[in-house]
């Protein structure tokens, strides 16, 4: 499991940081972040880092396990990772769920991190530091808009303008019931632009093979953009579908059957396809292999695992 629990009985009354960096040999930076989220507690209750701890304490620890998932990249300070569907790129909270997060710490080590995510409805290309001293490097290039980032995506109906521009302020909501987890097109949301650019149409199944690349970073926003123009991505549970449905994938462990019953596809039809980037003076241009699947439904073709392309 991903989360395991320990317990440990403390004799003297002793800071809980003293102890995790003494004690346990923490680094300083880990310590404070087992701390600050949570993952240290007292008879149930977390506990601060500045506070005096004597008894039983339990700690939460991440301990990945092999998912069996090799990544499709790999430098010296950074890997690149081809994301299947339904995987989270980070746990979630302390449940004992596989993520991206398994594979790449039970390669790599401890001080490996993904630099961005995906949702776990989307597959495709997600870059990972090996090691704390490229990490922040590497957050900055996406921080300040240095990567090129290139979606595929299978959408319902037929899009007219070969080129466009997509420009709506999306929010991200925070509360309001189980739905909030939709962002939404408003006024009130921040500034959010997607270029798309039709590859084919399908006039006889009435569905359009697009690439889309976002210009800024919002929340499921090429998902919200692309329902904001009537064009939902085939097998999408929470955009361009009723309410009732969004819940019931929501509230179940739905696989593929049900996603092919009530969407018509075995999982949402969007895939990060290419990642362009500078790095130490190279220029890196990965593809995903993944999204030769993607291919293969819309052209109602089967999809060989084993091909892969890196260019770089």
């Amino acid at each position: 499991m991903p989360f395991v629990r320990e317990e440990y009985t403390i004799e003297q009354p002793l800071r809980a940081f003293v102890f995790l960096v003494r004690a346990l040999g923490f680094s300083p930076k880990a310590a404070q972040r087992l701390i600050d989220r949570g993952r240290m507690t007292q008879n149930g209750v977390r506990v601060l880092k500045a506070q005096e701890v004597q008894g039983r304490v339990e700690i939460a620890r991440f301990v990945p396990q092999d998912l069996g998932l090799a990544p499709l990249f790999v430098h010296r300070d950074f890997c690149v990772y081809d994301k299947p569907h339904h995987l989270l790129t980070h746990p979630k909270g302390l449940y004992a769920h596989p993520s991206l997060n398994d594979a790449l710490k039970s390669t790599f080590g401890a001080q490996a991190n993904p630099i961005h995510r995906l949702d776990s409805l989307t597959s495709g290309l997600v870059v990972c530091a090996r090691h704390s001293r490229s990490e922040q490097e590497l957050k900055n290039l996406f921080l300040h808009q240095k990567v090129q980032k290139t979606y595929t995506a299978i959408v319902r109906g037929i899009v007219k303008d070969d080129e466009r521009e997509i420009c709506a302020p999306i929010l991200t909501q925070k509360g309001g019931g189980d739905l909030s987890i939709r962002s939404v097109i408003s006024p009130m949301g921040k500034s959010a632009r997607t270029r798309i650019r039709v590859i084919e149409r399908d006039l006889a199944r009435d569905r359009t093979l697009i690439e889309a690349r976002p210009l800024t970073g919002r929340t499921h926003q090429i998902r919200v953009h692309l329902d904001s123009i009537q064009h939902p991505i085939v097998g999408d549970c929470l955009y361009g579908v009723s309410d009732e449905i969004s819940r019931f994938f929501l509230e179940s462990s739905a696989g593929e059957r049900e996603f092919v019953r009530l969407l018509g596809a075995p999982h949402l039809m969007l895939n990060a396809s290419r990642i362009v980037f500078r790095y130490d003076d190279k220029e890196f241009c990965i593809d995903s292999v993944l999204r030769a699947g993607l291919l293969a439904f819309f052209y109602n073709t089967s999809f060989d695992h084993t091909s892969e392309r890196v260019c770089r």
